[in-house]
C-alpha cells in the first residue's frame, strides 16, 4: 500500500533491505516502549507539576524540566525491553525484509536458517548468543527500572 508509491515518487525500495528489517522490528517493538514510557509519565506527581506552573513555568517546560526528568527511569526501561522485543523479532523482520545473508539476516533468522540446514552446533551457538544478550537486556532493564529512595 505504501510501497508502490514511494518507489514511484523517489525510486527507493523498502522491501528486502536492512531498512525493513529496522522498520519491522521498531513497530513490533513500540507498543512495549509506548507502555512502559506511558506507566512512568503517570507515576510522576502531579503537585510536583504544579508546583511548576505556579512558578510560572509553560507546559512544555514542565514536561522537559519536570516530568521527564522524574520518570527518565521507567522511559529508559522501556526502551531497553523494546530493544530485547527488537532482538528477538522474527515473523514481521522475514515478512518485510526477507532472510537474506549479509544483507537482511538478524540473528532469530540466522537461528532459523542453522535449523533448517542441519547446522545444530550452529544453531545453539547462536542461541546462547541471542540469549545472553536478552539476559543483559533484562538485567539492564530491572537496574534502570529502579527507583533510588
Amino acid at each position: 500500500m505504501l510501497g508502490a508509491p514511494l518507489y514511484e515518487a523517489t525510486g527507493w525500495s523498502v522491501a528486502f533491505t536492512w531498512y525493513a528489517a529496522v522498520i519491522a522490528a521498531t513497530v513490533m517493538a513500540l507498543p512495549l516502549l509506548v507502555r512502559t514510557a506511558r506507566a512512568a509519565i503517570e507515576s510522576v506527581d502531579q503537585n510536583l507539576e504544579r508546583a511548576a506552573f505556579t512558578l510560572g513555568r509553560p507546559e512544555w517546560r514542565t514536561a522537559l524540566e519536570v516530568t521527564l526528568p522524574l520518570a527518565r527511569n521507567g522511559i529508559l526501561a522501556g526502551l531497553v525491553l523494546a530493544f530485547a522485543r527488537a532482538l528477538g523479532e522474527f515473523g514481521a523482520t522475514i515478512m518485510l525484509a526477507g532472510n537474506i545473508p549479509g544483507k537482511t539476516q538478524t540473528l532469530p533468522l540466522s537461528i532459523y536458517t542453522a535449523v533448517q540446514t542441519g547446522e545444530a552446533g550452529q544453531a545453539m551457538a547462536l542461541v546462547a548468543v541471542l540469549t545472553l544478550l536478552s539476559c543483559a537486556v533484562v538485567v539492564a532493564s530491572a537496574r534502570l527500572g529502579a527507583r533510588p529512595w
